[in-house]
């Protein structure tokens, strides 16, 4: 999503103000038990072991349908509970809490032609590898699995719902002031963890944002790098020798055939390839895993890689990306690393 474009989303998501449509009818109230994964969409609700589709979410008068609950293995309609309205979910949400340890929540956003199925799927494969010490929340919106060609009608849903997910933003931060809030994107979905940082990082408060990782970014290169630098997340060459990982941790790979279709249709590098125009910043951890053999035949699916999952909870834990066994690359512009094969 070009900064422009973000730009927009937060002038008019203030302008709406921060109440969303609970409209979609509750089987029960929504209990978060061990195991289970939280979930806030604006697909179209069904009532089948689809649970969503990949059609936008609407009312009889065209308003926008969020529906939130929680939802466990295996997923489908048994295994799910939507909530009846916004104070339910975010009560559900308050009891998930450790009260043992400071609140905090996960944020994971789904890239395109991928079901809600798929996308909880994998929201709870990562909350279950990195380990994340507090709720996590899967924001899925509607893209379509019908077709791989879908990608054009599925970027204009990630526009559609952008102005809903910021919206749910604004909800969390009012129910919990100055929690921080954490952000995991894959491909497409990282375009809504950049409006996110931004979000936060431009005024509405600073101090919430906590750190993001980004898979396989789906992002025009300098339209991140712009909302990195804007969000004072980007500064300055990457540090040689880090006590502390960065905010920002970016996966990037040079066989990612998604990403080179990505950029054909776009006409620039996207920031999940490892090229020319990598991101080296301060703030701004890089790991190059294009030696790993796995994201299945286009490169593009190695979120779930268990040794990137293991870089990425070692992060999230507050471990330097020098102590964490990777290969730190000198270039013009800074330090990078490589998440090498084990031996």
């Amino acid at each position: 999503m070009p900064l422009r474009s973000i730009r927009a989303v937060l002038l008019g998501v203030a302008a709406l103000g921060f109440a969303l449509f609970w409209l979609a009818p509750a089987r029960a109230e929504c209990v978060a038990k061990p195991g289970s994964i939280f979930f806030v969409t604006d697909r179209e609700p069904l009532d089948d072991n689809q649970l969503f589709s990949g059609e936008w979410g609407s009312n009889v008068y065209g308003e926008p349908l969020i529906t939130a609950g929680v939802v466990s293995e295996p997923v489908d309609k048994a295994n799910e509970s939507r909530c009846s309205s916004r104070k339910a979910f975010i009560n559900a949400v308050r009891a998930a809490f450790d009260p043992k340890r400071p609140r905090q929540v996960l944020v994971y956003v789904h890239g395109y032609y991928t079901s809600f199925v798929t996308a909880v799927e994998t929201g709870i494969a990562l909350q279950q590898g990195l380990h994340f010490p507090g709720p996590v929340i899967v924001y899925s919106w509607p893209a379509r699995k019908t077709s791989v060609t879908s990608y054009a009608r599925d970027e204009k849903s990630a526009d559609w719902s952008m102005p809903h997910f910021v919206t749910f933003l604004g909800n969390v931060t009012e129910a919990f002031p100055g929690m921080p809030v954490s952000f995991a994107g894959y491909s497409l979905g990282s375009r809504f963890v950049t409006a996110g940082i931004a979000y936060y990082r431009r005024g509405r408060c600073n101090n919430c944002f906590g750190r993001a990782v980004l898979f396989a970014p789906d992002v025009f290169t300098a339209d991140l790098r712009s909302a990195l630098t804007s969000a004072n997340l980007c500064t300055g060459e990457p540090l040689l020798n880090p006590v502390a990982p960065a905010p920002v941790l970016l996966y990037v790979s040079n066989n990612d055939k998604a990403l080179r279709q990505s950029q054909r249709y776009h006409r620039n590098q996207r920031a999940g390839q490892a090229g020319g125009d990598l991101i080296l910043c301060s703030g701004v951890d890089t790991v190059d895993v294009s030696y790993l053999k796995s994201g299945g035949g286009s490169g593009h699916g190695y979120l779930l890689d268990p040794r990137v999952l293991a870089d990425a909870a070692a992060a999230f834990a507050g471990v330097a990306p020098t102590r964490r066994g990777l290969k730190q690359v000198s270039r013009e512009g800074g330090v990078y690393y490589e998440l090498l094969p084990s031996p």
